[in-house]
């Protein structure tokens, strides 16, 4: 399979709340741009893998069902993209649990190339996180930085830097070789 990108969800697709933890419905809300840049990966033929680590569900925030019924409800809010989201992986551990899923590891981008069969060297991650770019970057993927966290930060290892998910996509659809 080829044409994939790994996304963070929260702070790339999802504003994230003050708290950082998206552990309820109703703190669900889309980048202004999140719907156009899914539909135009998925007129490009690109598949989506969610990659997100969910340090709420180890804070006892909340727990793994509840994490699922969440992520179904953004499944939803997404799906007039017409993006194929072939699966999300969720670390459910804290910084401290010193686990070996949490980003910047890049178990979850490697468990999902060996599910799916994904060439890592023609995939992109794409997060607004250093600890997102430094997982694509440790499983030997391009990596797009997109400047819409709350706090500014600057990778300097990214492929790219994207003011918007919208401008990551188009440059990743007009860089992606096959």
């Amino acid at each position: 399979m080829n044409k994939v990108i790994f996304l963070d969800r929260d702070g790339t697709l999802i504003v994230d709340p003050e708290d950082e933890r998206v552990d309820r419905e109703d703190k669900i809300k889309l980048f202004p741009d999140s719907i156009e840049a899914l539909k135009y990966l998925a007129d490009n033929n690109f598949t989506v893998v969610l990659i997100t680590n969910q340090a709420g569900i180890a804070e006892g925030r909340i727990n793994l069902q509840d994490f699922d019924r969440i992520n179904n409800k953004v499944l939803e809010i997404l799906a007039p993209s017409g993006i194929k989201i072939l699966k999300t992986y969720v670390c459910p551990h804290s910084a401290l649990d010193k686990c070996e899923c949490r980003k910047p590891k890049p178990t979850m981008i490697l468990e999902a190339a060996k599910e799916f069969g994904i060439d890592l060297a023609k995939s992109y991650m794409v997060g607004d996180r250093e600890s997102d770019i430094i997982a694509g970057i440790n499983a030997g993927t391009k990596t797009v930085l997109v400047k819409t966290a709350n706090k500014p930060v600057e990778v300097k290892e990214a492929t790219y830097t994207a003011p918007s998910l919208l401008d990551a996509v188009k440059y990743i659809s007009a860089n992606y070789t096959a």
